[in-house]
């Protein structure tokens, strides 16, 4: 693998914000971590008991019969009886405050920094050694379930912009992920030593272990976290990585800039991309799928398909919340993040039957996959599927 030299203008580290911020900050900042960690983990293991011990119990009495962690009916009935429970109620609230506290708490300290962190992105759109590029499409209709949703509870959502090169959405995004479930779960925060693009190369040259991949696309790249594994691991490919949102895109071209990664950045919609057929060796993307309609999964699986090269592959990897895969309990909670957290996607892409949406879209059956990848440092797997195009289509 080619080393890749740091570029000699970087963005700040976005976790020293918090450790340089003055003594109350820090400590605002630790008591909220602290305490959706005690959400995500305690309470939601007291929901999870009671239900188990006592709640599901008495509704299987009730009915007569044992509930299915796969009926959807059995889903909403329990959901009834779960959300009258005061324990369910005492998660829900707690979950709900900690998230606008986060969010509160992140958004000031974005304004905070707000210039530190444009100066910085301006030096590198500006130096005239960039290696990669950034084209953004101001008059492109931007996809109503991206633009008029805010996804996760965001403040202004992902495509606010105040000026032309604005990466305030892009960096507003990656200071929530320092407190996002995955940490409060216990993981840490934007480690560049291993990423979920890091995972899915890995998954890749396992499952294809004659894969070369000269021209690389990765579809919902938002700001570009996962991005720059596919320079690491194929230093020779052409990367192009594609989003609606331009702020997220500019803080992800700013990203890897800081990193050397030449990587060309688009602003399109994933559910129409202006390439030409046949046109990449490898088509990804991460966590797009449950941030996307019915009608969007759908399209976004057979552009993709459209656009890879007879012999090359498509890899998606999302959350795993289907049914099934996760209990009756934690798929309730789940339907929580539907009605309170910015997820409206979250109950269609898990109850999504993506072997039939691949084959609605032309993909033969023999060769497509869908798989679990529980990568060592996850407390979960990823859900993973995708396909080989087969040399003759």
């Amino acid at each position: 693998m080619t080393s890749i030299a740091p570029a000699p203008h970087t963005l700040p580290a976005l976790p020293s914000l918090l450790e340089s911020d003055p003594h109350d900050d820090r400590a605002r900042g630790q008591f909220i971590l602290a305490l959706k960690s005690w959400v995500t983990q305690d309470l939601t293991a007291a929901v999870r008991m009671d239900f188990a011990a006592r709640l599901k119990p008495e509704i299987e009495r009730t009915f007569g019969r044992e509930l299915s962690a796969t009926s959807a009916a059995d889903r909403r009935e329990a959901g009834q009886w779960l959300r009258r429970e005061p324990i369910y109620r005492f998660w829900a609230k707690f979950t709900y405050e900690a998230q606008g506290m986060k969010w509160q708490f992140m958004d000031r300290l974005l304004h905070e920094h707000l210039s530190e962190l444009q100066q910085a992105a301006n030096e590198l759109f500006d130096r005239p050694e960039v290696v990669g590029s950034l084209q953004l499409d101001a008059g492109m209709a931007l996809p109503r379930n991206i633009s008029q949703t805010e996804i996760h509870r965001q403040p202004r959502g992902f495509c606010f912009e105040y000026h032309p090169r604005d990466i305030s959405a892009g960096a507003l995004y990656n200071l929530g992920a320092l407190f996002g479930p995955s940490v409060a779960a216990g993981r840490k925060a934007l480690q560049r030593a291993r990423t979920a693009g890091d995972v899915l190369c890995e998954e890749v040259c396992r499952r294809y272990p004659d894969m070369a991949p000269g021209s690389i696309l990765e579809v919902g790249c938002g700001t570009g976290r996962n991005t720059p594994s596919y320079r690491f691991r194929y230093p020779e490919a052409e990367v192009v990585a594609v989003d609606c949102a331009a702020g997220l895109l500019r803080w992800a071209f700013g990203s890897a800039e800081s990193q050397g990664a030449r990587i060309d950045f688009r602003q399109m919609d994933i559910c129409r991309l202006r390439f030409d057929d046949k046109s990449f060796d490898l088509v990804t993307s991460h966590i797009v799928g449950h941030e996307t309609t019915a009608t969007g999964l759908v399209a976004m699986i057979a552009e993709a398909w459209r656009v890879l090269k007879p012999g090359g592959v498509m890899f998606h990897m999302d959350v795993p919340t289907q049914p099934g895969v996760i209990d009756l309990c934690d798929q309730i909670l789940n339907e929580f993040q539907v009605r309170h957290n910015g997820e409206p996607f979250w109950m269609g892409w898990a109850d999504a039957d993506v072997r039939r949406l691949m084959s609605d879209a032309g993909i033969p059956v023999a060769a497509q996959f869908v798989d679990y990848v529980a990568p060592p440092e996850r407390g979960s797997p990823w859900f993973c599927y995708g396909a080989r195009k087969p040399a003759t289509l």
